[in-house]
């Protein structure tokens, strides 16, 4: 790949720090990006799932023990998740059955208990997350879900040190199944389904490689992997990329302060070194920003990403199912990149969600399967629909 190529690293950081902005527009509304409709298509080989934020629930009184009513939800999603496939889909989403899926894409806060300090929290995370091992399995074969997952960390998992779940998705990540790329001894990894590029970056992408400040939760570093990957993996093919992490985007797309950079350090280090997701060594360290993800690392990220075709980014976070895009150069005339928000698909409230996602023909079709109710994914106590509109991202440039 020649420099041109290349993530805009040549270009002076000074004169792309605001090329962030967002556009925060329903996708059906637009006739040049994906759209919500009914159309039927053919067959494709590749489908997927993916779900977010299990929020697997230890007891606090008995640490070592699971909360039934988590266990019970969790066991429902995984058993609607092995259902799923061979069931017919309404004929105004297009008709047919679900395929079998490749595997199911977790994007974070698997367990609940990991941004929480003491004993009695690091115990319930690993209460959580051997039950996750346990009942999601890895490869399909080993748990009670019978498809590969992979899973990344959200900030309920650790927000920015070392526990049990960052070391263990970084030894599950030396055991899995064809991956294409992973950090030796680390969270970061991509792999290939079909002619599709994933890659999954954690919880948020960074840093961003200046004297800026950094996102308020540890990036491990995404960013450098992400560069590297796409450099060696998808170069200048134009194949699509999927981009997965756990905090949403379009919230902190915004200019990069380039004024008070450093200000937020001063915070996390003096005034809030208790919490769990600020840094402990301070000393010598980037700004923090007080935002979950920093305006500063999103530029940069966006920088990154420019020369390559970034068919959908996945994320979760939120709660709350949201289908937007990202346009990062800010320029009226530039790409926007179509990105979709996962529901909360284990945790509590009365609404919960998966998406199906499959390739059909030159699309990248999206739809989302629903629960409602206390008892979620209950087959009798639970009102389970499909959403009545799809969406499409392209895959071609």
């Amino acid at each position: 790949m020649n420099e041109a190529q290349r993530p805009d690293l040549q270009l002076n950081r000074r004169q792309a720090i605001g090329r962030g902005a967002a556009t925060s527009l329903a996708f059906g509304l637009q006739a040049n990006g994906p759209k919500a409709d009914g159309g039927s298509n053919p067959t494709s080989p590749l489908s997927f799932f993916v779900i977010s934020d299990t929020h697997l629930h230890a007891r606090k009184d008995e640490p070592q023990s699971m909360e039934p009513d988590s266990v019970s939800l969790n066991d429902r999603l995984i058993d609607t998740l092995n259902a799923l496939p061979g069931q017919m889909l309404p004929p105004e989403l297009g008709g047919g059955e679900v395929d079998i899926p490749r595997g199911v894409i977790h994007l974070g806060d698997v367990v609940d208990s990991g941004d929480k300090t003491g004993a009695v929290y690091d115990q319930m995370t690993k209460t959580e997350w051997n039950h996750f091992t346990q009942r999601f399995g890895l490869t399909g074969s080993e748990g009670r879900l019978r498809f590969p997952i992979y899973e990344l960390h959200g900030n309920h998992d650790s927000p920015r040190h070392q526990n049990v779940v960052l070391n263990e998705i970084a030894a599950r990540n030396a055991q899995r199944i064809g991956l294409t790329n992973r950090v030796d001894g680390g969270l970061h990894y991509s792999w290939d389904w079909g002619n599709i590029h994933f890659v999954a970056l954690g919880i948020v992408v960074g840093p961003n490689g200046d004297d800026l400040p950094v996102s308020r939760y540890e990036s491990f570093k995404s960013l450098d992997f992400l560069v590297t990957d796409l450099e060696n993996h998808v170069g200048n093919s134009g194949r699509p990329v999927i981009l997965l992490h756990h905090i949403d985007l379009l919230r902190y797309a915004r200019p990069c302060d380039t004024v008070n950079r450093g200000a937020s350090r001063e915070l996390c280090c003096n005034g809030m070194a208790s919490t769990a997701w600020c840094n402990r060594g301070c000393e010598g360290s980037a700004g923090i920003s007080r935002d979950e993800w920093s305006h500063c690392d999103v530029a940069a990220y966006g920088r990154a990403i420019e020369p390559y075709h970034i068919a959908a980014i996945f994320h979760g976070h939120l709660h709350a199912r949201r289908t937007e895009f990202w346009n990062p150069s800010q320029d009226p005339a530039g790409r926007r990149i179509p990105v979709f928000g996962a529901k909360n698909s284990g945790a509590g409230g009365l609404d919960r969600t998966l998406f199906y996602c499959k390739v059909e023909e030159d699309d990248l079709v999206v739809r989302e399967y629903r629960s409602r109710g206390e008892q979620g994914w209950h087959p009798e106590l639970a009102q389970t629909t499909w959403s009545p509109e799809l969406w499409r991202a392209k895959l071609t440039p």
